[in-house]
């Protein structure tokens, strides 16, 4: 799965609340460019137990490269 956090000013509550829980994603890939989506990122990272491998990449064709990947 790739996110995409552009446009991420803010995460609500619910939004946080439900990252933990597991899903049909094999990884996820947070794709970030500015200092704000790198903090949102490692927060999480750092508060959360993601239901798969979890990366924040800069570059899209890095994080896309990493997600195809076999594991």
């Amino acid at each position: 799965m790739l996110v995409d956090m552009a446009t991420v000013a803010s995460v609500s509550r619910e939004a946080r609340s439900i990252w933990s829980i597991p899903c049909g994603a094999s990884r996820i890939a947070l794709l970030g460019t500015s200092p704000v989506d790198r903090v949102l990122a490692n927060f999480f990272l750092g508060v959360h137990i993601p239901p798969c491998p979890t990366r924040f990449f800069t570059s899209r064709s890095e994080a896309l490269d990493w997600l195809n990947a076999v594991a």
